[in-house]
């Protein structure tokens, strides 16, 4: 059975964001052990896609897998119809996907401002461009000019989060990769880091595909959604309809002995 409805089309319109496929991917830390076995994923373009599951099902692998950073044993990765399989990160920012990995990955001793510079790198010696991408992104989250002067280490989980997410950005991508964004966030900055995901999608027009354990709030900001369990394929389908199931959908990991349970 496929999980996937449809392929991205290479004959999109110009200007429309592009769509991420995932085909029959396979993820192996050790020759005998396979974290993730066959999944299919379709992101479509300037929409959020969801992935959720049991602890140990097999979400943060397969971001990490599509953004270069998981050993890729099979399978296709395509983004806007492109082979990238098994790319190195910087090639695949490069071309237009970012990844925030739940970790986190600030440069603490350093200012805000400094953090977003370092989100533009590749593009360090354009100082004109950086100076006005920097400005931009401070407008769009609201960043005065005290903020931007602040240590980022001093910043509170959630300021940081929203920091990663507004560095993550700094390069214009395309494709925004998000791993456990609200972990360990209170309710209040959790709404707002959902928030900010919600007009990425929206009024940024960037294809957000998204790991968290907070399933109900995750689903409210989702277009579509895709349920792993031990590394496969459970469920797929819109939000609305995952959300009608969802009672039956963690019955079915608590069934399968799964290590843990995602916060409903």
């Amino acid at each position: 059975m496929s999980f996937v409805e449809e392929r991205p089309s290479a004959t999109k319109a110009a200007g429309d964001p592009p769509g991420l496929f995932v085909s029959e991917l396979r993820v192996a830390y050790q020759r005998d052990i396979e974290i993730l076995r066959g999944v299919e994923l379709n992101a479509a373009g300037g929409q959020i896609t969801v992935v959720i599951g049991p602890n140990g099902a097999g979400k943060s692998t397969c971001l990490k897998a599509i953004g270069g950073l998981a050993p890729i044993t099979g399978g296709t990765i395509r983004l806007a119809n492109q082979p990238v399989t098994g790319w190195a990160p910087r090639r695949l920012l490069g071309l237009g996907m970012a990844f925030v990995p739940q970790e986190g990955t600030l440069f603490r001793d350093m200012t805000v401002r400094e953090n977003l510079v370092m989100g533009g790198w590749l593009r360090r010696r354009e100082k004109d461009w950086l100076a006005a991408r920097v400005g931009e992104i401070a407008s769009t989250f609201q960043m005065s000019s005290e903020f931007l002067a602040r240590r980022a280490g001093d910043l509170s989980g959630g300021q940081q989060k929203l920091l990663e997410i507004a560095r993550g950005i700094m390069l214009s991508p395309s494709v925004l990769l998000l791993d456990e964004p609200t972990a360990g966030l209170s309710p209040k900055m959790m709404d707002q880091v959902y928030e900010r995901i919600r007009k990425l999608s929206t009024e940024d027009r960037l294809t957000v595909v998204l790991v968290d354990q907070n399933v109900r709030q995750a689903l409210a900001i989702a277009d579509m959604v895709y349920v792993l369990a031990m590394g496969r394929n459970n469920a797929s389908g819109p939000a609305k309809e995952i959300e009608s199931r969802l009672e039956e959908i963690i019955a079915g990991w608590m069934k399968d002995g799964a290590s843990g349970v995602a916060r409903v």
